[in-house]
């Protein structure tokens, strides 16, 4: 099914439950006609998908695209078959998939960091040329960034900060996070180490700095906006739908204002929550030691 000048093209990743899910039932309320928007679902498993379409039931302009978040093969095979279904063009990119650490170890550092940051970046990389003019590419980030780098070190707070760093240089920190967490150097880098989120909250920080770049360095020619968003703590698998949460709805909208606000109510690279450009350092306000931990998508 080829795309049509006037039909809006948007990709979710991590479509197949929680605020991603929500986020394609919105879209779909939004179109006024099947022809008026594809969505295309991304997942990692396609019975997983189907059911979610399923749900739906099964709308003709919701299509299902699998997409493993963490694997460059799938991203690049996910690029070729937008390119040969739906014209090679996207409207919007909402990196929605994102995981937790199941522990404190430099391995699930790695896994956590292969979907919430690298694999966004990979995907972003891939998919960049194929967003339209006026196009959006937003990335779900989350407010546990801005309160662990608030929490770091000066020197530290201020290599994410810098307004020269590149994608080289994240890379250098991240790597560095996880060969410290095998070192036992966290505290020496500039890390609080007492952060209960820490290896999910530093892929966050990671993921608002690649934001920024991506949007100095890509959205010039075709006026396109690269933003961060917070959903806000919603009751999710991801939570084990934690106490005190609001809904996954709620974290839809959050998303989708950043996707759907006109261009002059937005300014390109920053972080929204809820409709409001968010400090991408801020204290925390919850009592993150009590939420539950779960690793899922």
């Amino acid at each position: 099914m080829a795309s049509t000048k006037q039909q809006r093209v948007v990709l979710v990743t991590g479509a197949n439950k929680g605020i991603g899910f929500e986020v394609v039932k919105k879209l779909l309320k939004e179109s006024s006609s099947s022809n008026d928007t594809v969505i295309l679902l991304g997942c990692r498993d396609l019975k997983r998908g189907q059911d979610a379409i399923n749900q739906l039931g099964s709308p003709s302009n919701v299509h299902l695209l699998q997409l493993d978040t963490s694997s460059a093969s799938s991203i690049a095979h996910a690029t070729d078959e937008i390119k040969q279904k739906w014209g090679g063009k996207l409207d919007v990119l909402i990196n929605n998939a994102g995981i937790v650490a199941k522990d404190n170890t430099a391995d699930a550092a790695r896994e956590v960091f292969a979907t919430n940051y690298y694999g966004i970046k990979i995907i972003n990389e891939h998919l960049s040329p194929l967003i339209k003019e006026n196009g959006r590419i937003v990335n779900v980030a989350s407010e546990v960034g801005a309160w662990t780098l608030h929490d770091m070190s000066n020197n530290l707070q201020n290599k994410y900060k810098s307004s020269s760093l590149t994608t080289k240089q994240i890379d250098a920190l991240v790597e560095e996070f996880v060969s410290g967490i095998e070192s036992k150097r966290l505290d020496e880098l500039g890390y609080n180490t007492k952060f209960p989120y820490l290896i999910y909250g530093v892929s966050k920080v990671a993921l608002i700095a690649l934001t920024q770049i991506e949007a100095r360095e890509w959205s010039g020619a075709k006026n396109v906006l690269i933003l961060s968003v917070c959903p806000g703590y919603c009751a999710t698998d991801l939570n084990n739908h934690g106490p005190g949460a609001r809904s996954a709805e709620l974290g839809a909208d959050s998303i989708l204002y950043a996707a759907n606000a006109p261009a002059n109510e937005l300014e390109n690279g920053e972080f929204y929550q809820d409709g409001k450009k968010k400090p991408k350092s801020s204290a925390c306000n919850m009592d993150l030691s009590k939420l539950p931990k779960k690793n899922d998508s």
